[in-house]
């Protein structure tokens, strides 16, 4: 009796444990966000983060894998609606070419994935998202993003020798720290990307800006475009007068510039090859001490020496090695001038400045007419998918579960 007794509880564990495994199992398949009805599983979720953190060498990717699935879902059911399927023979080229530009063949790749938990599926998925969506951006947008010759001509113009180009904007920052803000922000840009008067947006930069500028309505000095970030170069080259960026998300923040005016000179305008800038952060009231007795980027030095809290660091780099947030906020800065805008609004007591130490020129090269007028189609091209994609954002029906 004893026998039978233990053969039962043997077997009634063994039961106990293939439940509990299915249903572990059965709750990594749940839907965990629903898009347009279309579901989004914890198990699809945990893959993306995974695979995003050996893709952006990150950790906490939680939030950004949770966008990233949601306008995948998006980008697909769009490009079904426009009939654009990707066949098979060119899913595996574009997975060929993904893994070449990590100097990896194919199978290198997924084994490399595989070891560190992500399945051949979720790399395949991602793949095919991507070349599928820029195929529908393609087909949708083509016609509407060759540039002027007026266009091109200026932009020559900002680039060459002979001349050069200023441009006056309007810039507004959003918060976005977290993410209700992020997508508070999202839907405060869209309604401010549909403003046409300069005055309007001035008055929305005063009431819901973060950025410095915010007391004079947003607006920024002449500056060179030249001068700008190179990502957002090519944008404003492509807009007239009264027109919005889209909106360009950047680390904590959401920005929008609106373009006032644009003038053409005769003097040289050459381009940056270095920006060199000082970058100070620790608790918020070291870094306000330290910022009142700055006058330049050494004298941050002394600061940081005498306050062990205080980190800084100073350094020269090129306009294409730095990132896209920090280009913006040193773009409207003069030399030895401060941006104080926190890092993270949701720091408390942490605080973070950049100051603009200098900016080194150099005489550019001349460029051709078709380079121009291929960066400012990329350009153009970048900017419609990103609105199209707030637009299908702003309309879908998003159901956390």
């Amino acid at each position: 009796m004893i026998k039978i007794t233990r053969r039962i509880g043997l077997a009634a564990l063994v039961l106990i444990g293939s439940l509990q495994s299915a249903a572990q199992a059965q709750g990594l398949f749940d839907p965990v966000i629903s898009v347009n009805r279309a579901a989004i599983t914890a198990y699809e979720l945990e893959q993306r983060e995974r695979f995003l953190e050996i893709l952006q060498r990150s950790s906490g990717m939680a939030q950004q894998a949770r966008d990233s699935l949601i306008e995948d879902r998006l980008k697909m059911a769009a490009a079904d609606r426009a009939g654009i399927k990707l066949g098979g023979a060119e899913l595996l080229s574009a997975m060929d070419d993904f893994a070449a530009n990590a100097n990896l063949e194919l199978e290198q790749l997924l084994e490399t994935l595989a070891q560190s938990g992500v399945d051949e599926q979720t790399y395949r998925d991602f793949i095919m998202v991507g070349v599928t969506w820029r195929e529908l951006i393609r087909a949708r947008f083509a016609a509407r993003s060759a540039p002027s010759e007026a266009e091109i001509d200026r932009a020559l113009a900002s680039a060459g020798a002979q001349g050069g180009v200023k441009v006056l904007l309007t810039e507004i920052v959003l918060p976005a720290g977290s993410a209700e803000e992020l997508n508070n922000a999202r839907q405060t840009a869209e309604r401010l990307g549909r403003i046409s008067s300069t005055a309007d947006f001035s008055e929305q930069a005063r009431r819901l800006s973060v950025a410095q500028s915010r007391v004079n309505g947003g607006r920024l000095e002449w500056a060179n475009l030249s001068d700008l970030p190179d990502g957002l170069r090519p944008i404003i080259s492509g807009l007239r007068p009264g027109q919005i960026t889209t909106p360009l998300e950047v680390q904590n923040a959401i920005v929008l510039f609106q373009l006032r005016d644009v003038a053409e000179t005769t003097a040289q305008s050459p381009e940056i090859s270095a920006i060199e800038y000082a970058h100070l952060k620790g608790p918020a009231d070291a870094v306000k001490a330290a910022t009142q007795m700055a006058d330049t980027c050494d004298d941050f030095y002394g600061a940081a020496k005498d306050n062990p809290s205080l980190t800084l660091t100073i350094r020269s780099e090129s306009p294409d090695q730095m990132s896209q947030d920090l280009s913006l906020r040193l773009m409207g800065l003069d030399k030895n001038e401060i941006d104080e805008m926190p890092a993270a609004a949701a720091a408390g007591d942490h605080a973070e400045i950049v100051m603009l130490c200098a900016r080194v020129y150099a005489a550019l090269e001349d460029v051709s007419r078709g380079q121009v007028a291929d960066n400012l189609r990329s350009a153009r091209i970048s900017s419609l998918a990103d609105g199209f994609l707030a637009e299908l954002r702003a309309s879908a029906d998003i159901v956390y579960h």
